[in-house]
């Protein structure tokens, strides 16, 4: 299993591997066994979830809440339905690195995510496409990335008749940028100002690169002031506007509990009475 040459250079110029032990420079054999091998850890993991063509994406750049608000309320709305599901999220991916030990004994534990993003993402990446070859529903919390990644990932969904949900995450850059930096002082974590920009610029160009998507979708954007999403689907030409409008609302912000017990409550209520498989008729219903 392969991904295309413009992804893997996306990859390799965004995360560069100069250090060899870094390199995502492997056989493909090696990626194929990695790869099989992540994906039983998934399946029996997640309990086998039955199939079901469905993916749900949490979007936002670094430090907008995608881990501590969205991830929890999809989790709470799947569990109220008894949804099994795979989770796909880059952190996951870092165990199996072949260097991994040697990356450690290197580099201060802080920097370790950081010098396997590269390859965490690869792995990731085609343990997706697996995934959804072997229609499974799917919980990914990887934000939009560049437009030619989005274009394989809406390609191969597509191909397999999948539909979308994307739960967006609008917050202003400095504050998230703060967010970033209060993290990083309580786990020690690195995170290099060079990845969490890129976060931040490639969203307009890949909400733009979303405007043609052919599969059934709904977008819920979500903001630190409502306690229920705008809600829209793909193509919503005026979608980045909607989303840079809320994240700098100047009204006074939810408290962090307030916003996601609100969120837990919506998306509760709205998959008990939506199903997780989006149709056409759906979207268009908003």
């Amino acid at each position: 299993m392969s991904m295309p040459m413009d992804v893997v250079a996306f990859i390799r110029n965004q995360w560069k591997c100069e250090d060899p032990l870094c390199a995502i420079d492997f056989p493909q054999t090696l990626w194929d066994e990695l790869c099989e091998c992540a994906y039983r850890d998934l399946v029996e993991r997640c309990g086998h979830p039955k199939a079901s063509k469905f993916c749900i994406r949490l979007v936002g750049q670094s430090g907008s809440g995608k881990t501590s608000q969205l991830l929890p309320a999809v989790k709470a709305a799947l569990e109220a339905q008894s949804q099994k599901y795979v989770s796909l999220a880059v952190r996951d991916f870092v165990p199996y690195h072949p260097n991994l030990s040697a990356i450690r004994e290197h580099y201060d534990e802080g920097l370790v995510r950081e010098k396997t993003n590269a390859f965490a993402l690869t792995l990731l990446t085609l343990v997706l496409v697996r995934c959804i070859r072997a229609h499974l529903p799917i919980l990914f919390e990887v934000t939009l990335l560049s437009p030619e990644y989005e274009r394989f990932v809406h390609q191969c969904l597509s191909e397999e008749g999948y539909g979308c949900d994307y739960h967006c995450l609008a917050i202003a850059k400095e504050t998230s940028d703060a967010w970033i930096e209060a993290r990083c002082r309580e786990t020690h974590r690195v995170v290099s100002k060079r990845s969490s920009d890129f976060f931040f610029q490639t969203l307009q160009p890949a909400f733009e690169s979303l405007q043609s998507v052919c599969m059934p979708n709904r977008v819920f954007i979500w903001d630190a002031y409502h306690t229920e999403p705008q809600r829209t689907h793909f193509p919503d030409e005026r979608l980045w506007q909607k989303m840079q409008a809320v994240a700098h609302a100047s009204d006074e912000p939810l408290s962090f509990e307030a916003a996601l017990e609100a969120k837990k409550k919506f998306l509760c209520d709205f998959y008990s009475e939506h199903s997780f498989v989006v149709t056409d008729e759906q979207a268009s219903d908003g």
